[in-house]
């Protein structure tokens, strides 16, 4: 989802928690991240890119933890569990 969708299912109270997580598939020497935030229902649901590419929608990558985490709090987190290297 974008950013703009989760944020308004924040301020809903339909996100009850957010993830960083490491990207293993991601090249590179340094870890790099994304974020999950965990639904009302059970579900989860990534943080994507804005744009699609080739009409896929595809989930946005940080080079840096601080990175990820101010994703997070765009969305109106103020504490995310971390997962990962």
């Amino acid at each position: 989802m974008r950013l703009d969708q989760l944020r308004l299912l924040f301020e809903a109270g339909n996100l009850m928690a957010a993830e960083i997580v490491a990207a293993p598939l991601e090249p590179g020497p340094a870890p790099r991240w994304s974020c999950q935030f965990r639904r009302r229902n059970g579900a989860t649901v990534t943080l994507d890119l804005n744009r699609k590419r080739q009409g896929m929608e595809v989930v946005r990558i940080f080079n840096s933890l601080d990175a990820a985490f101010s994703a997070c709090q765009a969305v109106g987190f103020k504490t995310v569990n971390v997962y990962g290297d």
